[in-house]
């Protein structure tokens, strides 16, 4: 069951529920809750991937959680009450399921009462605009409670404000909703940094506005809006109008109309070698070609700019006409698939964001997509400098890429049945895949502040890969479809999986255990990037023998499947399924 967040605003008596966007509070119309408070907005609550957080924004002084002051950013745990309050704004938040979650309808916030713990003795009732009456005549540490709350108390002297609030208002304007089609709150692709719509930064265009505070002299100065032109665009210092904006944190620029899709990141993880970058190139083009023919929905590029790499490597895999133009090197941490960005005050080596867009029912989906190195995921990569893989903590979906040729176990069951010539390479170490998803796990942890007992809720593929050397193992029954009739089939997958599952457990449980202590919600795929072995041959510059594509035979084989079950758990209604 799904944990949802609900938040009971002790002020106006209502609830707020949400299953995964996000809820500010500000003085701002615009915020889900309106509060009496200096900042127009003060903070907001973020439920992603089987956690919750509240982040306060830049001009919060402080708030309190539970009756202790805070000042960052905080993990909402599961089943758990915590007390609530930010300058003008008095809260109730629960984050759990809900058949465990308090009965909110018994809550009357207009009847208060208040305890002396040192006296053991109770007073009231009182309405909420006579608190701060009351509190001259009391001493310190006095708690407050209201009707229906049992159990449970604020501190008198932290909800005071609140109380001053009511005495002085008699009207409250209510919530303005939001526009539709626009989130709540954006999160940069490139630094990963949370901000709100209208925000964004305006990238000017005159030739005397060259240089930038963070990027330097040799990038156009990134500035906050403050005019427009007829048509509603930004104009920059010297009147030019400006068309491209940027995150307002690390100032990298933003695709086209970011703020108005809903974004996914889909993190894809896997060790050096096991070809995550002819599995991405061959996922792109497999998905400019499905979605329109099976689902009738267009797959398409968001930012031709950023995303020019990986639209090389597609055309280059799919358009060869020898292994040398086929082949792909090896994803290197300093190369066009890596830029430096500004975050936590430092330049750090990030993955490029790649980000294709998936239209529906007039809403746009952003699908944001990273070719990390192999080597980001390693132990004692993860640093201020280097922190390439911390999409992981932020993603809606992971997919693991398992390169069965690295495995002891496969190469022993292959030995004698394919010629593929990365079996005979001499270069894996046993045993570093599973260290890569244990190191994975930690990561997340940390990041999420997640204790051993909980599991995270994010779906997880585990992509069994380059499976034109092993499907035979399989024996002759075919996996069945992951659509049929322009519709997708979840119930296949979940069959497909249940028959792969035992198939690795058998040769590699580990694989399996480790990915299952990470998320409850796993999934096995296979799949294989080129549909056929790949074959060595000779770079004529350094002379060295490389592997790469068989000209002309490149026929990607279910690589999609993973990716159609990701975005179909993330976003349910997002492809149509067929129902059981």
């Amino acid at each position: 069951m799904n944990k949802q967040l609900y938040i009971y605003d002790c002020l106006k008596a209502k609830l707020r529920t949400s299953d995964g966007n996000f809820m500010t509070i500000g003085a701002g119309e615009k915020n889900t809750f309106r509060v009496r408070m200096r900042a127009q907005s003060g903070g907001s609550f973020a439920q992603r991937d089987g956690a919750c957080r509240f982040f306060p924004h830049g001009k919060v002084a402080g708030y309190s959680l539970n009756g202790i002051s805070m000042n960052g950013d905080v993990v909402i745990r599961p089943e758990t009450m915590y007390l609530f309050v930010l300058e003008g704004g008095c809260f109730i938040c629960w984050y759990g399921n809900e058949a465990s979650r308090p009965d909110f309808s018994q809550y009357d916030p207009s009847v208060w009462y208040l305890y002396n713990a040192e006296a053991c003795e109770w007073y009231g009732p009182y309405a909420l605009r006579s608190l701060p009456v009351v509190a001259r005549e009391l001493p310190q540490g006095i708690l407050a409670t209201f009707q229906g709350l049992e159990h449970c108390a604020f501190y008198l002297h932290d909800v005071l404000d609140v109380a001053d609030y009511a005495m002085h208002t008699t009207e409250e304007p209510e919530e303005a909703p939001l526009p539709a089609h626009r989130p709540e709150s954006l999160r940069c692709p490139s630094c990963w940094e949370f901000f709100k719509p209208g925000e964004e930064l305006a990238i000017a265009v005159h030739p005397d506005l060259m240089g930038d505070d963070i990027l330097g002299e040799d990038d156009m100065l990134r500035f906050l809006p403050e005019e427009t032109n007829a048509q509603g665009m930004p104009v920059d210092a010297c009147g030019s109008s400006c068309s491209e904006y940027a995150c307002p944190h690390c100032h990298q620029k933003l695709p086209p109309f970011f703020s108005q899709t809903h974004q996914h990141i889909i993190s894809l993880v896997g060790v050096p070698a096991a070809g995550k970058t002819y599995y991405l190139a061959s996922l792109v083009r497999e998905l400019e070609l499905q979605f329109p023919r099976d689902f009738g929905l267009p797959f398409r590029d968001a930012d031709p700019v950023s995303n020019e790499p990986l639209n090389d490597m597609c055309e280059r895999l799919f358009s060869a006409q020898t292994p040398q133009e086929a082949y792909i090197g090896k994803t290197r941490m300093q190369g066009r698939l890596y830029h430096k960005v500004w975050r936590n005050g430092v330049f750090a080596n990030m993955p490029r964001p790649f980000i294709y867009n998936l239209n529906k029912d007039g809403e746009t989906h952003s699908i944001v997509l990273y070719d990390n190195a192999g080597e980001d995921f390693q132990p004692g990569r993860d640093t201020a400098l280097t922190p390439g893989s911390h999409h992981l903590a932020v993603a809606s979906a992971i997919l693991f890429l398992f390169d069965p040729t690295a495995n002891p176990g496969f190469r022993r069951l292959l030995q004698d049945s394919s010629n593929d010539p990365q079996l005979r390479n001499s270069l894996y170490r046993p045993g570093r895949q599973a260290m890569l998803l244990a190191e994975s796990e930690m990561r997340l942890r940390t990041r999420l502040n997640l204790p051993p007992s909980e599991k995270l809720n994010i779906p997880m593929a585990i992509i069994i890969g380059k499976c034109d050397t092993w499907k035979h193992l399989l024996g002759p029954e075919p996996l069945l479809p992951a659509t049929r009739n322009g519709m997708f089939m979840p119930e296949h997958i979940n069959l497909n999986s249940e028959r792969l599952r035992q198939f690795i457990f058998n040769i590699a449980p580990h694989i399996c255990t480790n990915a299952e202590a990470i998320s409850a919600n796993v999934r096995y795929f296979a799949a294989s990037a080129l549909g056929e072995s790949p074959v060595e041959f000779r770079d004529e510059i350094s002379g060295t023998t490389l592997i790469g594509p068989a000209s002309g035979q490149v026929r990607p084989f279910r690589v999609t499947e993973p990716m159609l079950w990701a975005l179909h758990e993330v976003e349910p209604a997002l492809i149509p399924a067929a129902q059981n």
